[in-house]
C-alpha cells in the first residue's frame, strides 16, 4: 500500500513499493516451479500399469499439488495485477488523476494481499511436505496392492468386433482393442500410403505404417488418471508448443474427469479438438464429434452353460 504526497520523494516511494512487489512475484515464481518441477518429476518416474485406489497417497498427493499449483497461479496473476496498477500510478504521477489511481490500487491491494499470504502459507507447507517425501517409497506403495478396475467409459454402442478390425482397415477412426491390447489411433489411408511411399526403407507396408506409427500399447492407458495428465501435457507442448504453464493448467483439471478416455485426448491433433470432443462428451452428443470415431474392441463375456441334467 501506498501513501504519497506530489513531492520529490513521492517517485521513490513509489519505486520502493515496486520493488517490493517484484520480490514478491519472484518468490512465487520459484514457488511455482519447485511445485511444477514436483508434479512433472513425480508423474514423469510413475511407472505403473494397474490403476490404484483414490486413497492411495500418490493419489493424494497429486491432488493437493494441484491444488497448491492453482493457488500458486492466482498469487502471481495477482501479483502481476498489483504491478500492473502501481505502474500506472508511476507513469501518471504528474497527472490530475493520480490521487484516484492511487486509491484504486491501495484498495486493490487491500483485497487482494490477506489472499496471497493465506495461500502463500499452503504452498509453503506443502512444498516443506514434498522436501522430505521419499518418493521410492510412494511408488513401492502404488505398486504394493494393485487394483483391476474396469474401463471407466462404458459405450456399448461403439463396439467394434474383432472380425471387422482384422478383415479391413478402420480409417478416421480410434480403437481401443481389449483383445489385442493396444490403441490404434486414427490415420486416413492416404496419409499412410504418402508416409509410406516417402519412407519405403522404413516401412514394409501399409500394416508396418499403422504398427509403428499409430499405435499404442493398451499399458499405456491402464492408469487412466496418471495416463490423462501425461498425454494433456503432451498435446499443450509437443502438438501446441503452449508453455508448461498453461500444459499443467489443462493436465490437472483432466486428471480427475473420469469419463475422459486418455486415449482420445492422444488421438486429438489439438486443443480445439479437444474442446469441441469434451463439449460433446458434456452435452452427450458424441455422434456429433465430427474428427475422428472412438470404437471400443471389448473382449466376449463367457456365458456360463446351464446343466441339462
Amino acid at each position: 500500500m501506498i501513501s504519497i504526497s506530489k513531492d520529490k520523494n513521492s517517485m521513490k516511494l513509489l519505486e520502493i513499493e515496486k520493488s517490493s512487489l517484484q520480490s514478491m512475484l519472484d518468490i512465487q515464481k520459484n514457488l511455482n516451479k519447485q511445485i511444477l518441477r514436483f508434479l512433472k518429476n513425480f508423474l514423469g518416474d510413475l511407472k505403473v500399469e494397474l490403476d490404484f485406489e483414490s486413497e492411495n497417497n500418490a493419489f493424494q498427493y497429486i491432488n493437493e499439488a494441484t491444488d497448491i499449483l492453482g493457488k500458486s497461479n492466482t498469487n502471481i496473476e495477482k501479483l502481476n495485477l498489483l504491478l500492473e496498477k502501481l505502474d500506472k500510478v508511476i507513469t501518471g504521477i504528474h497527472d490530475e488523476y493520480v490521487d484516484y489511481k492511487i486509491s484504486h490500487y491501495n484498495t486493490t491491494f487491500t483485497q487482494e494481499i490477506d489472499i496471497i499470504y493465506q495461500n502463500t502459507n499452503l504452498i509453503e507447507e506443502f512444498i516443506h511436505k514434498i522436501s522430505v517425501l521419499d518418493l521410492s517409497e510412494l511408488l513401492q506403495e502404488i505398486n504394493k496392492d494393485p487394483v483391476i478396475s474396469s474401463t471407466e467409459t462404458e459405450e456399448d454402442d461403439l463396439e467394434i468386433h474383432p472380425e471387422l478390425l482384422n478383415s479391413s482397415f478402420v480409417e478416421n477412426t480410434l480403437v481401443i482393442s481389449e483383445m489385442q491390447g493396444k490403441v490404434i489411433l486414427p490415420y486416413k489411408i492416404q496419409e499412410i500410403n504418402s508416409i509410406l511411399f516417402n519412407n519405403n526403407d522404413k516401412y514394409s507396408s501399409i500394416e508396418d505404417v499403422i504398427e509403428k506409427l499409430y499405435t499404442r500399447p493398451m499399458k499405456d492407458y491402464r492408469f487412466s488418471a496418471i495416463a490423462r495428465f501425461k498425454e494433456a501435457y503432451k498435446l499443450v507442448t509437443e502438438k501446441e508448443h503452449k508453455s508448461k504453464m498453461q500444459a499443467l493448467s489443462l493436465a490437472s483439471e483432466l486428471f480427475t474427469n473420469l469419463s475422459l478416455h486418455p486415449a482420445i485426448i492422444t488421438a486429438c491433433k489439438s486443443l480445439d479438438e479437444l474442446d469441441i470432443y469434451l463439449a460433446c462428451l458434456e452435452d452427450n452428443s458424441l455422434d456429433e464429434f465430427p474428427f475422428f470415431e472412438v470404437k471400443y474392441e471389448i473382449a466376449p463375456k463367457l456365458q456360463k452353460q446351464e446343466n441339462p441334467f
